[in-house]
């Protein structure tokens, strides 16, 4: 009768700690599943902010190289228009600076890629800056150097997803 017993509870006992046993381990994955979207949620939002800080930087590249494409142009840039283009342009440097530091700030969190992003953005100031101080650049340079900030950025925004090498 004793076997019985003995057998019986194995017979019980087996179920009953593999449920435990699964029970714990359900537990376990649950939590690090939760640390894992709230991660995710982080470097989300983080990628979002970068990228639309990206966006505003070349928005602001791109309106001060149209205003200095304009005041070029101009028979007397020191008449009425040009004094409007020239004041515009300084209102744009303070931006340029501010967007490019917040990018500098942001590739924290893309310690493989973001470096490229950074001097590509810092190259474009430069170039700018000195198109604005003479008068006298290639656009064309400017824009290459643009694009290499965009392809840089794409890079830096994907290491920030983790995507980082899984496109195709």
């Amino acid at each position: 009768m004793c076997e019985f017993w003995l057998e019986a509870a194995k017979v019980l006992l087996t179920p009953i700690v593999v449920a435990i046993l699964g029970v714990l381990l359900l537990r376990r994955v649950e939590g690090i599943k939760s640390e894992v979207a709230k991660q995710s949620d982080f470097n989300k939002k983080w990628a979002e902010q970068f990228f639309e800080c990206c966006q505003e930087f070349m928005r602001a590249l791109e309106r001060e190289l149209a205003l200095l494409n304009a005041l070029a142009t101009l028979e007397n840039p020191n008449d009425e228009l040009g004094t409007k283009l020239k004041k515009e342009i300084s209102q744009l440097h303070p931006t340029l600076s501010e967007l490019e530091l917040r990018i500098r700030r942001s590739v924290a969190f893309a310690p493989l890629t973001g470096g490229a992003a950074t001097k590509a953005a810092d190259e474009c100031i430069k170039l700018t800056g000195a198109l604005t101080a003479s008068m006298k650049g290639n656009f064309d340079e400017i824009i290459n150097k643009m694009n290499e900030f965009n392809v840089a950025s794409r890079k830096v925004h994907e290491e920030m997803l983790g995507l980082s090498g899984k496109r195709a």
